[in-house]
């Protein structure tokens, strides 16, 4: 019956889709004009209003079944249902299941690839078969042994959810005997369907800790973030609001191996977390903060561009405990039985080592100090900022200068250390207090304090306000903004633009800023004079680089002046301590004079006055007497200016902030206030380096990019491969550039592991992409230089290195992709390769000098912009290599539209510059190729867009267009050259 079924079914769907408008082509006629309209009718005007009624019926029908079609191949999403047209979808779905049914059913074995797609049953609508136990309404877990029927489900439909194939749904039938007869029938909604036993239990149950995210939970558990919607319908009777899940939660993960991370029991004073995975791996968990990665295929939620959270299994410099403890040596923790429910597996008892390696330390990072992370993402983004600005204006064929080793390894550092989510969020909150003041004509609070934790803003007011306005939660004291959810304010001026952080906690989860311009002047008082200009240049950097600070005018006096002068730009003026001094008085009492009785605070959250009172930091860097301490606690008491000076003083009474301890390890206590935190300081060493970078980050310098043509060596103007693609000599070029049968590492776009043999990680998925990109770029190194440059823990490099050997597998000769490390270098298999290497040696002659076909073949390599997904936390190794894979990208897209251009090949042009613009979007150059294409096809609209774009690309970057820019744009939307003297 059910071939007949299936063949009728296909049948109808050929006849509907294929005979019917080959019929109406055939028989049908439409009007061929108005007098055929307007003449009597003899049968033609009937025929006509047929034929329409008929093709509209027949694009009804096909749109109807290709929706269906894409709904059958995708349950993961909620069914696009066409407007008047569900019941032909229904007719559509019907036929197609028909026919589906008759493809054979493969019974494949389970795989960590099956449990991904695992979707968690929901609570029960209906009661329960005989014997089985109605769920309590308010339950944390759900019996992973069976499925509730959802309205519209069928067999076919169940199976490609549960089982990620439909042809598959005679396996979910033999489980439930009475539903063998047909797959495409519609189950009674309620009805229980017992899971077979290659999917029961293919879920864990996981307790949330601080720090957890549901995008966060299923790029660990389910490998990819952008699945965080599977968890959030298995928990629906607790998740309302994706963006909020509360600490102590039990969740169902679905599709995860029972368990990644054992739901942890507290056990006296102290947590004492155990986990057992497939892998029967032992292992810790430390809180981390939010992720903000953002990437690909990712919502909002782990937009990790501007989120910035560190990765939970980014075991950085902060001594996070590594969860994936796994040896290159084996197990003996045996793996949890699949007959014992999660939450029942008890943690292995024998010693594997484990336990020791998961306390394990990150590798230190002492040439950072005890920098703050707000700091540390200052500075990292106007590195980023002055970074993308040279290289906007770097001529074709020419590479920036790379920095140095140790300014490189600077910068890896600070990647690790930064919090750029915070960063913004904290921006973003005090801009919208401000607002609100001004739009309710309330006064501006008085700030104590802010705190910046793990989740949230905190903002501490010295005496009770309003409540907190929209975008805020808290009370009248405090006013609480989500770091999942920050407040959505524009450019309103930010009334706190002198905030600077002071130090954090002891575990690093919270950071204490407090308000210069409250305290006037804020001295930092410590016996060792080092550690004072430590703590001292912490905070004018801050100030300098930070994003509310932005309003804010510093005067710089000291030795570290060119420091700040570098992090700041023209905001910074360095001066004499006599100079900055008299224009201290000078200012302060012009100020008051022209203030009067007005508070300063009413011009500060006005958009149209605030650049008036824009605060003056003067930030003494040397020490000071005690003499000029207190004249200036005399010149700036009374009311607010809009004032502040940063002083040191080895007086503990006069100062506001006292430090202490060694320079390694900086401790310090707020004046009132008993909890001690973590100094904030930057060493003498590492402000020189900081000099460094921002130095080389500012620097237009070029030399002769390595992918542009240069002197002939005399080996037929062929130049010598980049050492990135000689891979130390030892790889055969043929093999690495036509290796489709061999893994590749994808990094001209989202970064992907393509084509490796082995079983496919369950979790830190993108860990092991950037290791084995690492190993790439890094051949013949050792594993403390892996440790180092990847910024991980030992036990975390030993965990990540044998699951991508794992991963990675054998090759077609037998050895291992990644073979063992007796000598004490890893050394990846020839056959390992990546785009950038092919792309490397497709323009080893140069880029002037290769034909087009080369260049098309490098451009079709192109899938984003490099390492499209990698969070700021992530990849601070390969900077250089996404810059210069960008660059080479770009010249080629330049040369290739140029070359089409002088041949008359637009269509080519435009597809050289497009393409090239994913992997280096909005650059100068190829845009003005885009003009003079479109400009050349006479497309005068798309040619005025491209002019907008260009100009309001340069507006926005706070930059001048280049002068070939200029002319060309004069010259496609004006047709000639304005005249010039």
């Amino acid at each position: 019956m059910r071939w007949l079924k299936g063949l009728g079914a296909g049948a109808a769907l050929l006849l509907a889709l294929v005979g019917a408008p080959l019929a109406l082509l055939a028989w049908g006629r439409l009007p061929s004009g108005w007098a055929d309209l307007i003449r009597p009718d003899d049968g033609t005007l009937l025929l006509g209003v047929l034929t329409v009624a008929g093709w509209i019926a027949w694009a009804a029908f096909a749109a109807s079944t290709l929706v269906e079609a894409v709904r059958l191949g995708d349950r993961e999403h909620r069914p696009l249902r066409l407007p008047l047209l569900g019941g032909l979808q229904g007719v559509s779905a019907g036929l197609l299941l028909a026919v589906l049914a008759l493809a054979p059913s493969g019974t494949p074995s389970q795989t960590a690839g099956d449990a991904l797609v695992v979707a968690a049953p929901r609570e029960p609508v209906a009661p329960p078969p005989e014997g089985a136990v109605e769920a309590p309404t308010e339950q944390v877990e759900q019996d992973a042994d069976h499925y509730t029927v959802e309205p519209g489900d069928d067999l076919w439909s169940i199976s490609v959810r549960l089982l990620g194939d439909g042809a598959r749904w005679r396996e979910l039938a033999a489980a439930n005997p009475a539903h063998l007869h047909d797959p495409t029938t519609r189950l009674a909604p309620g009805t229980w369907l017992t899971l077979p036993a290659s999917v029961a239990r293919a879920a864990t149950h996981v307790r949330v800790e601080r720090g957890d995210t549901l995008s966060g939970l299923a790029l660990e558990y389910l490998g990819d973030a952008g699945r965080w919607p599977r968890i959030a319908e298995a928990n629906a009777h607790l998740v309302e609001d994706p963006d909020h899940i509360e600490v102590g939660w039990r969740l169902t993960v679905p599709g995860a191996a029972a368990t990644d991370r054992a739901t942890p029991e507290r056990q006296d004073d102290h947590d004492e977390r155990s986990s057992a995975s497939r892998d029967g791996e032992g292992g810790a968990r430390e809180p981390s903060s939010p992720d903000g990665e953002a990437g690909h295929g990712r919502t909002s939620r782990d937009d990790e561009t501007e989120v910035g959270r560190a990765s939970r299994d980014d075991e950085t410099e902060v001594g996070r405990a590594s969860r994936d403890d796994e040896t290159e040596v084996g197990r003996s923790s045996p793996a949890p039985s699949p007959d014992v429910p999660p939450e029942r597996v008890d943690a292995p008892t024998a010693s594997t080592g484990a336990a020791d390696d998961a306390q394990a330390p990150a590798p230190a990072l002492p040439l950072l100090g005890t920098l703050g992370t707000l700091a540390a993402a200052a500075i990292l983004g106007v590195v980023e900022t002055r970074r993308t600005l040279r290289l906007r204006e770097r001529p074709v064929g020419r590479r920036l200068i790379p920095p140095d080793e140790e300014a490189t390894r600077l910068r890896a550092g600070l990647g690790a250390r930064q919090r750029p989510r915070p960063l913004t969020v904290l921006d973003a909150a005090l801009r919208a207090v401000g607002r609100h003041c001004h739009v309710r004509r309330i006064p501006l609070p008085d700030l104590a304090r802010a705190v910046v934790g793990p989740t949230s803003v905190v903002l501490e007011w010295a005496s009770p306000t309003v409540l907190p306005p929209a975008g805020f939660t808290g009370t009248r004291d405090r006013w609480e903004a989500a770091l999942a959810e920050p407040p959505d304010v524009g450019d309103h001026p930010c009334p706190f633009p002198a905030l600077v952080s002071l130090g954090s906690t002891a575990d690093g989860d919270r950071l204490v800023l407090v308000d210069a311009e409250r305290s006037r002047v804020l001295a930092v008082a410590s016996d060792d004079p080092e550690l004072r200009r430590s703590a001292l240049a912490a905070m004018a950097v801050e100030l300098a680089c930070a994003p509310w600070s932005a309003e804010a005018r510093l005067v710089v006096v000291g030795a570290d002046a060119r420091l700040v002068a570098l992090a700041g730009g023209d905001r910074v003026h360095t001066a004499q301590p006599d100079e900055a001094l008299g224009d201290l008085r000078t200012l302060v009492a012009r100020r008051r004079a022209a203030l009067g009785d007005e508070p300063l605070a009413a011009l500060r959250v006005d958009p149209d006055r605030a650049d008036a009172v824009a605060p003056v930091v003067v930030c003494l860097l040397d020490d000071v007497p005690p003499d000029v301490a207190e004249e200036l606690d005399e010149v700036l008491a009374g009311p607010a200016t809009g004032t502040a000076v940063l002083l040191g003083t080895r007086s503990e009474a006069a100062a506001q902030w006292q430090v202490g301890g060694g320079a390694d390890a900086p401790t310090g206590r707020l004046a009132g206030v008993g909890e001690q935190l973590v100094a904030h300081a930057i060493p003498e060493a590492t402000r020189a380096g900081v000099v460094r970078l921002l130095a080389a980050a500012d620097d237009p310098s070029t030399t002769p990019a390595p992918w542009w043509g240069g002197e002939d060596d005399g080996a037929g103007n062929v130049r010598t491969l980049p050492p990135r693609a000689q891979r130390g000599g030892d790889v055969d070029i043929v093999r690495l550039v036509a290796s489709a049968e061999n893994p590749q590492v994808l990094l001209l776009g989202p970064a992907e592991l393509t084509g490796a043999p082995g079983p496919e990680p369950t979790r830190s998925r993108q860990q092991l992409v950037e290791l084995c990109a690492w190993l790439l770029e890094h051949p013949a190194s050792t594993a403390t230089a892996m440790a180092a440059g990847l910024a991980v823990a030992e036990s975390t490099r030993r965990s990540n290195l044998s699951r991508l050997r794992a991963w990675l597998g054998d090759a077609p000769d037998g050895k291992p992709y990644l073979p063992d490390a007796y000598s004490g270098r890893v050394v990846l298999h020839p056959g390992v390769g990546s785009d950038w290497h092919r792309l490397q040696l497709l323009l080893a002659p140069g880029v002037d000098r290769v034909g087009d076909s080369t260049l098309v073949a490098a451009l079709e390599l192109v899938r984003g912009a490099p390492l499209a997904d990698a969070a700021p936390s992530q990849w601070h190794w390969a900077e250089e290599l996404r810059t210069d894979a960008s660059s080479a990208l770009r010249d080629v897209g330049v040369v290739l539209a140029e070359r089409a251009l002088a041949r008359g090949d637009i269509d080519l042009a435009r597809w050289a510059a497009a393409r090239a613009l994913a992997a280096a979007p909005d650059d100068e150059l190829l845009l003005c190729a885009r003009i003079r294409t479109e400009h050349r096809a006479g497309n005068a609209a798309e040619v005025e867009r491209l002019v907008r774009q260009v100009t309001g690309s340069a507006r926005t970057l706070g930059v001048d267009l280049l002068p070939e820019t200029v002319e060309l744009c004069q010259q496609v939307i004006e047709g000639r050259l304005r005249a010039r003297a």
